[in-house]
């Protein structure tokens, strides 16, 4: 995939999930489902995910960028950190957060090349590259973090919608 297919598949997802998301009143927005997440705070962990994202290409520390510093590599215990962190953030503020972070990571992206998403996770770094898979091509952390990560929240959010319409 070359770097312009890559941002044209980031766009085209994060299109559809606002599209979706802007649909929603404030309240559908705040209210929280069975484990506690509101629509809102799934706004919030892309936004702290794609700064995660915006730090590996800055070479700057991944998680200290989501504001989950200190946590261990553990996806869900990171995931609880940016959760407690922000879970009683406005509606308001979910949408800057968010927005915000897609738009760093925008104009990050905007100057990269196909042979940047070719590169491995270790080119990023000098030295320790904290356990991230030294050959892993840089891509796989974008689409996980950009357009895959928003389709896997898209559905979530539109299982959650039909959850709250039926109750």
């Amino acid at each position: 995939m070359n770097a312009d297919e890559v941002r044209s598949r980031i766009d085209a997802s994060w299109k559809e999930l606002v599209e979706l998301t802007s649909s929603l009143d404030h309240q559908e927005l705040a209210t929280p489902n069975k484990d506690g997440w509101a629509i809102k705070d799934h706004l919030i962990h892309i936004g702290a995910w794609e700064h995660w994202l915006l730090a590996l290409f800055q070479g700057r520390d991944k998680l200290e960028a989501m504001g989950a510093g200190g946590t261990g590599r553990e996806v869900d215990d990171v995931n609880a950190v940016v959760w407690e962190l922000h879970k009683n953030d406005s509606v308001d503020a979910a949408w800057k957060y968010f927005r915000a972070a897609h738009e760093q990571l925008t104009a990050e992206v905007a100057g990269k090349g196909t042979e940047d998403f070719e590169r491995s996770y270790s080119t990023f770094f000098s030295g320790d590259s904290n356990g991230d898979s030294e050959q892993t091509p840089v891509l796989e952390a974008v689409a996980a973090n950009t357009y895959d990560h928003y389709a896997e929240h898209t559905g979530w959010i539109k299982e959650q919608i039909g959850k709250q319409a039926s109750s």
